[in-house]
Formats: structure tokens, C-alpha cells, sequence
């Protein structure tokens, strides 16, 4: 292949990758999906040549956990906050609902699934302080994904850049 084909394509796939980093920060872009995608797209056209499979695989398990965080460090950080496994049921059910009926659907999500934590937490315990304890350990938990999944991004990003300049 030509040195501007591989270049170009080099440039277009790092774009893409960079947008799938904002996208870790706006949800509505899907960005560990996207950054994915893009190394997976570089590494199947060019054979993987450019870096090899065992470092796919790494990128593959490095975007794995991260772009999964959003499903379990929220739960995590709710469970460290003392919520119970109905609240934890009434958080997700509060995640979609706020999903669709917010139109903003991150804020939705978000606030959803708080307040779905705080009613659960109420319900079983009639105590606002500990369903406030549980709603605040729920959002700390999506803060933590969110700054997990940027770092993932990121990480990524230096490898793949790292990899395909060095060959």
C-alpha cells in the first residue's frame, strides 16, 4: 500500500478514536464502542500489522472494562452507599423511565436512576438519610465510570498511536 493511503487512513482512524473519547464524556456519541470500532477497523486493514493481535487484545480487554463501567461502577458505588438489592432494582427501572421521559436522556438516566435509589432506600428503611447515603454513592459510582471510561479512551489512544508509529 502507498505511504499517503496508510497515512491518510492513519489520520482518519485517529479522528475517529478522538471522537470516540468526547463521546465517553457525551453520551450520546457511544464512545469506548467507537474507539473500539476504530482500532478494529485500522487492525483489519491493515492485517494487523501494526501492532499484532496480542495488542488487539489488549486494547479489546482495555475497552471492555471501561466501556462497561457505566453498568457496574454506578451499582458498585451504590452498594458502597448501603443500597439493597431493591433499591438497586428500583435504580434501574428509575435509569430507564428517566431515560425516556427526560429529554435530555443523560439527566434523564442520571436522575432516574437517583431518585430511583432514594425512593427504594426510603421505602425499605423510612429513613432519608440512609436512601441519600445510597443516592449519593449511586452518582459518585457514575462520576467513577465516567473518569474510567475518558482514562480507557485515552490509554487507547497513546497505544494504538504508540504501535502504528513505531512500525
Amino acid at each position: 500500500m502507498s505511504l499517503l493511503f496508510e497515512a491518510i487512513t492513519f489520520g482518519v482512524i485517529t479522528a475517529f478514536i478522538i471522537l470516540g473519547i468526547i463521546g465517553t464524556l457525551i453520551p450520546i456519541i457511544p464512545g469506548t464502542l467507537l474507539i473500539w470500532l476504530g482500532v478494529l477497523v485500522y487492525a483489519w486493514h491493515m492485517g494487523f500489522s501494526a501492532f499484532g493481535i496480542g495488542i488487539f487484545l489488549l486494547i479489546s480487554l482495555i475497552a471492555l472494562v471501561t466501556g462497561t463501567a457505566d453498568l457496574w461502577l454506578p451499582l458498585l458505588g451504590a452498594k458502597g452507599g448501603g443500597a439493597s438489592a431493591r433499591s438497586l432494582l428500583f435504580g434501574a427501572l428509575g435509569a430507564l423511565l428517566g431515560t425516556f421521559l427526560i429529554p435530555i436522556p443523560i439527566i434523564g438516566t442520571i436522575a432516574g436512576y437517583i431518585l430511583g435509589l432514594l425512593l427504594g432506600e426510603y421505602q425499605k428503611h423510612g429513613d432519608w438519610e440512609l436512601a441519600k447515603k445510597a443516592g449519593w454513592g449511586g452518582l459518585a459510582g457514575w462520576g467513577l465510570a465516567t473518569a474510567v471510561q475518558l482514562g480507557g479512551g485515552i490509554l487507547i489512544l497513546i497505544i494504538f498511536v504508540i504501535r502504528v508509529l513505531a512500525t
